[in-house]
Formats: structure tokens, C-alpha cells, sequence
């Protein structure tokens, strides 16, 4: 594997900032940002639809794996240099489950969090942010005590 293709919501304000975040880190593959659902991915990658919507971070191997949302977070992370040591942290298993809770809600809430990264002023913000309530984390059925079996 020499090279990912990550493709991201171009209408979205954070999936803007972290696609311009990735590209100036030092990466061990290469990285190729293409905005979802654009012509050039639909000819890069016609059966894609097959498996993604527009609202699923998708990151595609220049041999083909396909990797979605959690994962596709977890694969972009393995490229870069600095962040390789995170990916394979965030892929343990008693870590994974709560990945993709955390994945859950940032996607559930990226339109908000674009929003807010549009307030300019600190109050405006703390404003916006004092109206959020998060769900705690937990792992649906399970315990971290039933990894440690």
C-alpha cells in the first residue's frame, strides 16, 4: 500500500479543516482528497456507491480496501508519520468500541461543530457550546471487563 484516497464532505466546514490538516503532515503513504460524490469520484470509484453515502468518511487503498467512518478515521491517522503510534491505539480492542462512539458523534454533529468553527467570537461560541449535551461513553451490552477475559 503506497497510497489512500480520502474522500471527504466538501460542504462541510471541518471535513474542510481536517482534509487541510492532513495535507500538511508528514505522511509514510500518500494522500489523495477527493470531495465525496464529485464527478472524479464517481469515475474514480463507480461501485462506491454501493457501499457509502455522501455521509460516510471513506478512505479507499490504492489496492482496494475500503475502509469506512471509524475505520477510515483510523487509516488516515496510520499514514502520518506523527500519528501512526495513535492509529494502532485507537484499533486495540478495548479502545476501538469507544472510537467509534466518539466517531458516531462528531459525524452525527459535524454540521454544528462547522458552524461553530465559523463564530468568531470566544462568547459565541461558549454559547453554542453550553447548549450541547453529550451522551456519556459506553459500550452497548458490553464491559471493558468482558475484553479482559
Amino acid at each position: 500500500m503506497e497510497k489512500l484516497y480520502v474522500l471527504y464532505d466538501p460542504k462541510c466546514e471541518l471535513c474542510e479543516r481536517l482534509k487541510d490538516w492532513l495535507l500538511v503532515q508528514r505522511s509514510w503513504l500518500g494522500l489523495c482528497m477527493v470531495p465525496a460524490g464529485s464527478d472524479k469520484a464517481k469515475a474514480m470509484f463507480p461501485e462506491l456507491d454501493q457501499v457509502a453515502t455522501c455521509n460516510d468518511l471513506v478512505v479507499i487503498s490504492d489496492e482496494g480496501q475500503v475502509y469506512l467512518n471509524n475505520s477510515a478515521w483510523i487509516m488516515a491517522i496510520y499514514a502520518l508519520e506523527e500519528y501512526r503510534d495513535w492509529a494502532y491505539r485507537l484499533a486495540h480492542p478495548l479502545v476501538l468500541p469507544f472510537v467509534r462512539q466518539a466517531f458516531a458523534t462528531i459525524s452525527r454533529n459535524r454540521h454544528a461543530f462547522s458552524r461553530w468553527l465559523r463564530v468568531a467570537d470566544p462568547e459565541g461560541l461558549a454559547g453554542e457550546l453550553r447548549q450541547i449535551t453529550l451522551e456519556p461513553c459506553a459500550v452497548p451490552g458490553e464491559t471493558v471487563s468482558d475484553y479482559l477475559r
